[in-house]
């Protein structure tokens, strides 16, 4: 099996993930995730775009103690402290991120919703 693009980032030694983890993954930062709400906000985003960029705590992925940004079109996401902030220029939205695991398809709309936004 192959792993697709790093998209940017590295591993200086060597990183922990579960076999299934690297199964679904497609690009190299998803193998860092950790968090049910992490796992969710990403499948949501892949739905609407296959260009999801993270930002990461530092840009070694081994390094790295979290993603503190998702980024997708014209919306930077935060998913911090129970909270997911989805901005999009000076417009900004927060929801609850156990929504995430609870009600996917109100955070997909949210999302949507602000995308649309300018």
């Amino acid at each position: 099996m192959r792993l697709g693009s790093p998209v940017g980032y590295g591993i200086a030694v060597y990183a922990m993930t579960t076999l299934n983890t690297i199964k679904q993954a497609k690009e190299l930062p998803e193998l860092f995730m950790k968090s049910s709400e992490e796992i969710a906000l990403w499948r949501l985003l892949r739905r609407l775009s296959d260009r999801v960029r993270f930002d990461l705590a530092t840009c070694y992925l081994d390094q790295a103690s979290k993603i503190t940004a998702y980024r997708v079109k014209n919306l930077l996401i935060h998913l911090e402290d129970g909270l997911l902030t989805i901005t999009n220029g000076t417009k900004q939205k927060t929801i609850a991120a156990k929504l995430l695991r609870k009600q996917p398809s109100a955070v997909f709309r949210e999302v949507v919703g602000m995308m649309g936004e300018v």
